[in-house]
């Protein structure tokens, strides 16, 4: 017990400094420290607590640096993964506006298809120009034919006629000259 309070002594003379206040001088004693270097004095077999070291203005300054510096890559972070979503969005909608015309344009190559289909076929069995000509010219043909028989039958009939009408005036002029 003796040496406990030997050791307790000689922490605090050490920690017993003369202090300037004014013109007088005041000695003060740190109570704390006296207190752990008591009990560090009577705990020899275990390690004593190391003193945590003030942190000086270049640790402070780069650990605020550092504080900064990732608050700063979080904030950007979050920002560029905002920036991503809303440009993947419009690419989103633009996709899906380009799958829509595309669907319109694909329903107009459909109809022309189908169009183009039908004027194939009518053009298939339609006539040209040419063919129209020569059927127009076939027909004018046909139809002077026609004219020109009719004609010849009409002579013909009228002949016909005048032979009858000949034949029975002489035959009535014959029985007119009996009868007389």
């Amino acid at each position: 017990m003796f040496s406990r309070l030997a050791a307790t002594a000689r922490v605090a003379s050490t920690l017993v400094r003369p202090v300037t206040v004014g013109r007088r001088l005041e000695s003060t004693v740190k109570v704390g420290d006296a207190i752990s270097a008591a009990t560090a004095a009577a705990r020899p077999a275990q390690q004593m607590p190391k003193k945590k070291r003030p942190i000086g203005g270049f640790r402070g300054g780069l650990v605020g640096f550092l504080l900064g510096v990732t608050s700063a890559g979080a904030f950007g972070f979050v920002y560029l993964i905002e920036e991503y979503q809303k440009a993947t969005g419009l690419v989103l909608s633009s996709v899906d506006e380009l799958e829509k015309s595309s669907l319109k344009v694909k329903e107009y190559v459909k109809k022309i298809e189908a169009v183009e289909s039908d004027l194939a076929k009518v053009r298939a069995t339609s006539a040209t120009t040419q063919q129209l000509a020569q059927a127009k010219a076939d027909w004018r043909k046909q139809s002077d034919i026609l004219t020109r028989d009719h004609l010849e039958l009409k002579a013909h009939v009228w002949e016909i006629e005048q032979d009858v009408d000949s034949v029975l005036n002489r035959a009535s002029s014959k029985k007119s000259a009996k009868q007389n």
